[in-house]
């Protein structure tokens, strides 16, 4: 069997330029971290029990969150408090608010939501909008200011955030000084440091009374952590552990204040195997690009624009090979997948692949077959392969070696053995590239 054996290094970035392991969009903490404390004490009873749909990977314990100074939307003594670390241009992030809204439709005054800017690099607007909206909590509209900027993410340039300051009566003198001066610089620097304590490094991350919920998760499982919290409140109230309008300090003043740390940089080398898979550029290429992906991942399809233009700054010297990471947070990255596989078994993958990647967004079975058509597939044999066991057997047999690599969010590539996680500038790829040609 043909294999590239690669040396794996901590990756150039943390995921938030990834679609996540699941709902995940941020990298777990360390190993090595201290435990966290126990619950706030209780009086001996019999628990309560748990709900059904609590992620199994969602902290069992809180850590420390301070909310102090978030604009914070629901009844200031509610039960639940979520914290939401977000950014304004996160296509999950805006899934997530949308999640919230129903939740606090359903709770009402048993949640609140306090609101932590978290504007990621990649992201060309985000920080402006951060702003925007932290000037708007000034005039006491956060959470028009907040509705306005997640009803419309292709609006975050200058104009579009004048348009909204306006569009909801702020002060517009007012607004200019303060979405570019020191007061919110000062807010959106404290967040950003809350957030790095936390290991908050990609968007959305939430605290669910200090518990670590990452990702767009389906609506049921923030449900269910909700309905455990809000039965832990209840208890303490009962006990007279706690005051209603005491409860979310309470659980804070017991949680643990430790930092989660990344996690340690491993050296080891693996094994990827390579035949079979797809690829494009010299056989012999002296640098080969494994990419491991998700055709329905927005950063995904960023990488993939990002390493053309690596391709053609190296003509003849990188090969890239694509291996398959559907993501179960996507609806329809699976079956664009087999689909692939079936374009593929007609000698055209990498022709059906950029129009997946140019179509993210229209990935259902019917639009599938159209592509298939528009690029001369033969549309009977199409359908079979896609519906073929074979199809799933070959996906699901790229994610067995992606779990072996530790591959939890896309894009993730190996260049020559070094890995990058997430769509990065192309000067990183450059430099992986340069590095792996130096033979260093």
């Amino acid at each position: 069997m043909q294999r590239i054996h690669f040396a794996w290094a901590l990756a150039a970035a943390l995921a938030s330029t990834q679609c996540g392991r699941g709902p995940d969009t941020t990298e777990e903490p360390s190993a090595g971290a201290a435990a966290p404390a126990a619950r706030a004490p209780s009086a001996p009873s019999a628990p309560a029990p748990t709900a059904a749909g609590v992620p199994s990977d969602v902290a069992k314990t809180a850590v420390r969150v301070p909310i102090d100074g978030l604009p914070i939307f629901g009844n200031v003594n509610a039960p639940v408090t979520i914290v939401a670390f977000t950014d304004y241009e996160c296509p999950y992030c805006a899934k997530a608010d949308r999640t919230l809204l129903t939740l606090r439709a359903e709770l009402g005054d048993d949640v609140r939501i306090a609101l932590a800017m978290r504007p990621l690099p990649m992201h060309e607007h985000a920080t402006a909008a951060a702003r925007a909206f932290l000037a708007a909590a000034e005039q006491g509209k956060a959470e028009a200011m907040h509705a306005r900027l997640f009803a419309d993410q292709t609006a975050l340039d200058d104009a579009g955030l004048v348009a909204s300051a306006r569009a909801i009566g702020l002060d517009m003198r007012a607004f200019e000084a303060a979405r570019t001066g020191a007061s919110t610089a000062s807010a959106l620097e404290r967040t950003e440091r809350l957030a790095t304590s936390l290991g908050a490094n990609g968007t959305p991350t939430f605290f669910v009374n200090g518990r670590r919920l990452m990702g767009a998760q389906p609506y049921e499982q923030f449900r269910a952590l909700a309905a455990e919290e809000r039965a832990h409140a209840k208890d303490l109230v009962s006990q007279g552990l706690a005051t209603p309008d005491q409860v979310y300090a309470v659980i804070m003043a017991s949680a643990s204040p430790h930092v989660l740390l990344p996690a340690p940089v491993d050296d080891s080398v693996v094994d990827v195997a390579l035949d079979g898979a797809p690829a494009r550029g010299a056989q012999r290429a002296p640098v080969t690009i494994a990419l491991f992906s998700d055709f329905e991942c927005p950063y995904g399809v960023k990488a993939e624009a990002t390493l053309r233009a690596v391709e053609a700054a190296y003509p003849g010297r990188v090969k890239v090979v694509f291996k398959h990471r559907p993501l179960p947070i996507h609806d329809h990255a699976r079956i664009a997948a087999k689909a692939s596989v079936a374009a593929e078994a007609q000698g055209k993958f990498w022709e059906y692949h950029d129009v997946l990647v140019a179509h993210r967004d229209a990935l259902d079975r019917a639009s599938l077959e159209g592509y298939a058509t528009s690029i001369g597939l033969d549309s009977r044999r199409f359908l079979r392969d896609m519906d073929d066991p074979r199809a799933e057997a070959r996906v699901s047999a790229d994610e067995t070696q992606a779990a072996k690599l530790h591959v939890e969010g896309t894009p993730t590539v190996f260049v020559n053995g070094r890995r990058i996680n997430g769509a990065q500038p192309i000067a990183v790829f450059r430099a992986a590239v340069d590095r792996a040609l130096a033979g260093r």
